[in-house]
């Protein structure tokens, strides 16, 4: 583990300091390792040399993969970062003055409000109601042709009317006995085929504007 290895004492082996470059630790390892191998006569070569030697190897090996990691040898300082300058707005004196015939801008906010005002007196005006020469409107005119031949009036039942026109009117019954004709609640009563009687009911109302026929009434 890189945790584990003593990089102090490789430094101290290499006679280097951690923030020494890269190929300045390179050239002080194999002078170190020149120094510690056997040199091919490993018979009677000292075994605390040969451990020094494969002690060595594996400091270096844990240095250069720590390079690799973090661009560094270990124990170095970091590369110091670029710091980007910050840009600083000019002192309001070392502005450059605007030239003496520049014409300040308009500020036509106030305008806003008066066009919107114009626009609803326009609106308004021609939706509003022309007076005509006499002193009336253009509306009460129109609805004043309007005669009461042009609106409908709905059937209603009469006295006398046969069962062919209060079936018409009204549809067909819910019930019938004989001369009576159910509708709900309210009813209708024939005699001889005419229209005699009839109760229209709150609760389902005939085509009529009074509850019982005058006719029938005592």
């Amino acid at each position: 583990m890189v945790n584990e290895i003593d990089f102090l004492d490789l430094y101290r082996q290499l006679r280097v300091s951690p923030d020494c470059g890269l190929q300045e630790f390179k050239q002080a390892y194999r002078r170190q390792v020149s120094t510690l191998h056997p040199d091919g006569k490993p018979q009677g070569y000292p075994r605390t040399r040969i451990q020094r030697l494969q002690q060595l190897n594996a400091q270096y090996e844990a240095a250069m993969e720590f390079q690799r990691l973090h661009g560094r040898l270990p124990g170095a300082a970091p590369p110091a970062r670029a710091v980007t300058p910050r840009r600083e707005n000019p002192p309001p004196h070392a502005s450059s003055p605007a030239p003496s015939n520049a014409r300040p801008r308009p500020n036509l906010k106030w305008l806003i409000p008066i066009a919107l005002v114009a626009i609803g007196i326009l609106f308004w005006g021609v939706s509003a109601v022309v007076p005509q020469p006499d002193g009336t409107a253009d509306n009460a005119t129109n609805d004043n042709d309007a005669g009461p031949a042009d609106v409908s009036v709905a059937p209603m039942l009469a006295v006398g009317m046969s069962k062919e026109n209060v079936r018409a009117i009204e549809g067909d019954p819910v019930a019938m006995h004989d001369d009576l004709w159910e509708y709900g609640p309210s009813w209708v009563r024939f005699d001889h085929g005419s229209l005699v009687d009839w109760y229209s009911s709150p609760l389902h109302a005939l085509k009529t504007t009074r509850t019982r026929p005058s006719a029938a009434r005592n």
